[in-house]
């Protein structure tokens, strides 16, 4: 089991409901069907990520995830149209909650972490603040 993380291109949710309808309705459409490209904002929010946690290219064909990223399949693999969804591993989901909640609010895309909130990273949901950047935001590359 994993920490899991939504992000899609649309309006930012008034709350968590919202967020899940939002996401599982996008999600319904683009991921569970025939997999399509992802639209330009998603594919620029995936460039910001992989520079944060590069993958390159296995010997044995695919894409093959690092050492140090927190992902438990390949990020690039894990988008459809204007939706992307991954899994963290625990031990790296605080952070990854918050490297990707930053690109996400950079990019002007919604964002969501869908755990039970006891289980959730102390970030704050897009919802809160949408306008106050994350302290993590300083600490991407620009």
């Amino acid at each position: 089991m994993g920490h899991v993380l939504h992000v899609w291109e649309g309006k930012i949710p008034s709350g968590r409901d919202e967020a899940i309808r939002e996401f599982y309705g996008l999600a319904c459409e683009h991921l569970m069907n025939e997999v399509a490209p992802p639209t330009p904002a998603i594919r620029a929010f995936l460039l910001d990520l992989l520079d944060v946690w590069p993958e390159r290219p296995s010997r044995r064909g695919g894409i093959e995830v690092d050492r140090g990223s927190p992902w438990k399949w390949p990020a690039s693999t894990s988008a459809s149209g204007p939706v992307w969804r991954c899994q963290a591993v625990f031990p790296r989901a605080s952070v990854s909650t918050y490297v990707v909640a930053a690109i996400a609010e950079r990019h002007g895309l919604a964002w969501h972490d869908p755990q039970p909130r006891e289980l959730q990273a102390a970030v704050r949901p897009i919802w809160e603040a949408p306008h106050t950047p994350l302290f993590a935001e300083a600490a991407l590359p620009a």
